[in-house]
């Protein structure tokens, strides 16, 4: 794919594509936190279970 086409393209996916809206942003946000606490969670359980078997 040479740079012409690239950037041919990609002008064409910015010119359809669209901001979301404040209620899309706001679920966007929910969902990225509730996954951010999920990870952050497994993450303290699998120390804590670590840190049990290694006493």
């Amino acid at each position: 794919m040479g740079i012409r086409k690239f950037i041919n393209e990609s002008i064409r996916v910015m010119n359809v594509a669209s901001r979301p809206r404040r209620k899309e942003f706001e679920h966007i946000v929910k969902i990225t936190g509730i996954g951010l606490i999920l990870v952050g969670l497994c993450g303290i359980i699998i120390m804590v279970i670590i840190g049990a078997i290694s006493q």
